[in-house]
């Protein structure tokens, strides 16, 4: 029988990065082995929606930032203004940072690619979604469209923009930082190197308005840029 509950406690409990990235990968597949439970993180019902959207890419950017170093704790966060907290015991005294996790996405539209996939248990990943009806007459399809990596990555880097504009001119407490967890797959990367999308942060990202001490892009297959944004209050 599975665990597909998650409750609270757990969700906010203090762990090293490798735990939570151990405990994140467990508690997925845990939920994922019923079609209910696989279908409640697909379309991030309740608790879920905080561990697809916050959890996991937390644990992503704790195993690429710190490895397996067991000095540093981390911990999701509910009600708070932020979604994390970094505590890092390697230092006398300890220190504290504050985590803000963001993602790029595609609005209604991702909503009704994993309602697809939650019914089909597939779905095209970058074609456009279709939707008739409203409500319980709703009708969605996601019909195969040939796409090139140029038109991924020009889109998907839209959308990371799009995602800081979301953060803009808005306080956070001292010392935190920004996560934009993004879609960095096959054709993403065919099309943009480290190189590219730090030249593209540089250009269209870092100049807003963002309260932040650092931004982080954080693709949910491998990338890991980190930017410094030197912000003070």
């Amino acid at each position: 029988m599975s665990n597909e509950g998650i409750n609270t406690e757990e969700l906010t409990k203090k762990r090293t990065p490798s735990e939570l990235l151990n405990w994140v990968n467990w508690k997925r597949e845990r939920i994922a082995s019923t079609d209910e439970g696989e279908r409640t993180l697909i379309l991030h019902k309740g608790l879920a929606k905080q561990f697809e959207e916050e959890v996991y890419p937390l644990a992503l950017f704790g195993s690429r930032k710190y490895g397996n170093n067991d000095k540093i704790l981390m911990q999701p966060t509910i009600g708070k203004g932020y979604d994390a907290v970094v505590i890092d015991l390697g230092g006398k005294p300890a220190s504290e940072s504050y985590v803000e996790i963001t993602q790029s996405h595609e609005g209604e539209n991702d909503y009704l690619r994993r309602l697809v996939l939650g019914h089909h248990g597939f779905v095209f990943g970058h074609s456009r979604a279709i939707k008739k009806g409203i409500r319980k007459n709703r009708r969605v399809s996601i019909p195969p469209q040939v796409v090139s990596p140029s038109e991924v990555a020009r889109d998907e880097l839209k959308r990371i923009v799009d995602a800081a504009r979301r953060k803009e001119a808005k306080d956070y407490p001292p010392n935190t930082s920004l996560i934009i967890v993004f879609e960095d797959d096959w054709f993403f990367r065919q099309a943009v190197d480290d190189t590219r999308l730090d030249s593209f942060v540089k250009a269209n990202v870092l100049k807003l308005d963002l309260r932040f001490s650092t931004l982080y892009l954080i693709g949910w297959h491998s990338v890991f840029r980190e930017f410094n944004l030197a912000w003070t209050t």
